[in-house]
């Protein structure tokens, strides 16, 4: 079961989640009865009706941080004699512990779970049942892992009737960077990453799949950072053009790791392409026009380097999404005059302002936690926009959210209530 937020009023779920289906998938190819749930397709009593019909020994829950308490309460529900109930993700993994705690949960897996799904049906199927904490090995081949099955749950999404058919792939897997505001730095919970690439080859296969399957029109590619092997995403971006010209794409990029070579495939496919669910954006974690706060964010990029990286997407025709964070510590009236002159010269077709929610097992939550300025140390949920107007403060004590919203509502006018004018077209209407 996947449990999270819907990603849009009217599309609940715009792109079926990896996780979930691979794990599913992998079950059954090792012979197991397997049903994919998600919370946000069903009312809840449908949901919980559905799971007794199946009558499944084994319940999974994958989770954010932000739905956690929503996934122990409904992990609580699905209890059931002989029924063992899992939890995993990057969630899981940093807060096994209290998850256990909870008693909503029988097992809680740490770091990735392909291997530790295998191991623990195994082992139920020999009657042995698995630790509290279980610590997943990495999938050492990513090539071998399989294209997801045919999972009736997801099919709606697909419908010819549906314009924007998405699915998510990834290229690899492994981080090397050291943002404070990220979960997979923490080096207690995730090893320093190996970073592990698939073949083109069969990351081509993959999406013919899916292409004849369902029709696909739009791929997200989902890797932190796409373009860590340039090679790969360069080869990416030609094979797809050449095999699946009519299906549009969109991934993320690092300003430090995006050259000349990527801009000018991605600008020679982009020719051609005249409606939306066909083009290409490329979305760069700029995150700050402040160096100073890059550098308190330890970014690892410069202002300088996000300004070269946008002029050339703008010599290729590059559509170019950008990721700014606002409401982070120490910021001043002078930083946010510094945002707003880089996104002036970046020009983003998706500008995307995040409001920050420090989230426990990150060293940003450490350091606010640390100096006392967290409005609740124990609430993950996400403050949006809408509720820090509504209760004119935001999750650190410290931050002016009026400088925030002024800030937030430039860029995300569609976010007002009511609604704005549409001034830009952000990513976020469409629910990523």
């Amino acid at each position: 079961m996947y449990v999270g937020r819907p990603e849009s009023a009217s599309h609940p779920v715009m792109s079926p989640p990896i996780g979930t289906q691979l794990l599913g998938t992998i079950a059954l190819e090792h012979g197991h009865d397997v049903m994919l749930f998600d919370n946000r397709l069903q009312p809840v009593d449908v949901l919980l009706g559905d799971i007794d019909d199946f009558s499944p020994h084994v319940v999974g829950f994958s989770f954010l941080s932000p739905s956690a308490d929503q996934a122990v309460a409904l992990a609580r529900r699905t209890r059931a004699s002989g029924r063992l109930v899992i939890a995993g993700g990057v969630h899981a993994s940093i807060h096994a512990a209290d998850l256990m705690a909870s008693g909503a949960f029988d097992c809680v897996v740490r770091r990735e779970g392909e291997n530790a799904l295998i191991d623990i049906c195994e082992r139920l199927r020999a009657g042995q049942p698995p630790e509290g904490i279980v610590t997943g090995t990495e999938w050492a081949e990513l090539d071998t892992l399989p294209h997801y099955a045919d999972f009736p749950l997801y099919r709606p999404v697909y419908l010819p009737s549906n314009t924007f058919r998405s699915v998510y792939v990834q290229l690899g897997r492994g981080c090397p960077m050291r943002c404070t505001f990220c979960e997979l730095p923490n080096n207690d919970v995730f090893a320093p990453p190996r970073r592990r690439f698939r073949s083109i080859d069969r990351i081509m296969a993959e999406l013919h799949v899916y292409h004849a399957r369902w029709r696909i029109n739009f791929i997200t590619l989902v890797d932190s950072i796409a373009t860590l092997n340039l090679p790969l995403i360069e080869e990416f971006v030609r094979r797809v053009n050449i095999e699946l010209p009519g299906v549009g794409f969109m991934f993320n990029a690092h300003a430090n790791r995006f050259g000349a070579g990527l801009a000018a495939a991605i600008g020679e496919a982009q020719r051609g392409r005249t409606l939306d669910a066909e083009k290409i954006t490329v979305w760069f974690g700029f995150e700050s026009g402040s160096q100073r706060l890059l550098d308190f964010m330890t970014k690892g990029t410069t202002v300088a380097q996000g300004r070269a990286v946008a002029d050339l997407c703008h010599l290729h025709g590059v559509q170019i999404g950008a990721n700014l964070l606002l409401g982070v510590p120490t910021e001043s009236p002078r930083d946010y005059d510094q945002h707003h002159a880089f996104m002036d010269y970046v020009k983003p077709q998706f500008p995307n302002p995040n409001i920050l929610n420090p989230l426990p097992g990150t060293e940003m939550y450490s350091y606010c936690r640390r100096e006392g300025i967290l409005r609740d140390e124990h609430d993950y949920t996400i403050w949006t926009g809408r509720d820090i107007a509504a209760r004119n403060e935001g999750p650190i004590t410290t931050i002016d959210y009026q400088f925030v919203l002024d800030a937030y509502y430039r860029y995300r006018e569609d976010d007002r209530d009511p609604p704005a004018p549409d001034r830009y077209r952000p990513w976020a209407e469409q629910g990523s």
